[in-house]
């Protein structure tokens, strides 16, 4: 038995994602101020942020749907601008739409397409993001044979239902797979309490978290991806073995 089946994560493993939302956010805010101005004159961006975070603190199930948290707080707000509801709730599609179309503008991590296309040449890909990322807006589906997102499954990671998908997707038995994401907790520790092999993905170049455990490899280079990869596959291979004796 050997590897099958690769999990990425997107934001931040992928593509760093702060600048990214910082964009949309501010290109959504200058689309809606020639459309809602008296609105726009009295909330700016970071007010709406702390709405966000309110609403969710408030309705905990709105983290399985970030795209449908920032329409509903951005039709609140114009609802209490001013805005009837039908309205409030069209410009808000609307200003979603932008919001989208500029989230979906990433800037790729040195490396990682030459490494997809090495990769989807051995394994079967796929991806896993508790983000709202397109993958076909930003040029990269063809390379995954499973993508799913919090949205799609109606859980986000920890929650093991994003990984049991892509398993189920492929056909591939978690022991066979190996996720690959930057976040210890949702990516890392996440995927091995679902039985899979995990690597740490630092592009980053952060400080090593302390929950990680020692024998969990990570890197910041994806040149470096394909060789550890390699070291996983012959790690599994080599247990496999020593098991079926």
């Amino acid at each position: 038995m050997s590897l099958a089946l690769i999990c990425f994560d997107l934001d931040n493993t992928l593509w760093p994602v702060d600048p990214v939302i910082a964009r949309a956010e501010s290109e959504t805010w200058r689309w809606l101020a020639q459309r809602a101005p008296a609105v726009v004159a009295r909330v700016d961006v970071d007010a709406l942020r702390r709405r966000r975070l309110a609403l969710l603190a408030a309705q905990p199930g709105y983290v399985h749907n970030l795209t449908a948290l920032r329409r509903d707080v951005m039709r609140i707000t114009l609802e209490e601008g001013g805005f009837g509801a039908g309205e409030a709730g069209l410009l808000a599609q609307q200003a979603m739409a932008v919001f989208l179309e500029h989230r979906n503008a990433v800037t790729l991590f040195p490396g990682v397409v030459a490494m997809l296309e090495k990769l989807a040449g051995e394994f079967r890909l796929a991806a896993l993001s508790n983000g709202n990322a397109d993958l076909h807006r930003i040029g990269l589906a063809h390379y995954f044979d499973s993508v799913h997102s919090a949205e799609s499954v109606g859980r986000a990671k920890p929650d093991p239902a994003m990984f049991a998908r892509a398993l189920a997707d492929t056909g591939v038995p978690a022991q066979r797979a190996l996720h690959i994401g930057d976040h210890p907790e949702q990516d890392v520790l996440a995927a091995r309490a679902h039985g899979l092999h995990a690597l740490w993905a630092n592009p980053l170049q952060l400080q090593r978290p302390p929950q990680l455990p020692a024998e969990v490899a990570d890197f910041s280079e994806f040149s470096r991806l394909p060789a550890l990869i390699a070291q996983q596959a012959a790690a599994i291979a080599q247990r496999t073995a020593l098991e079926d004796r």
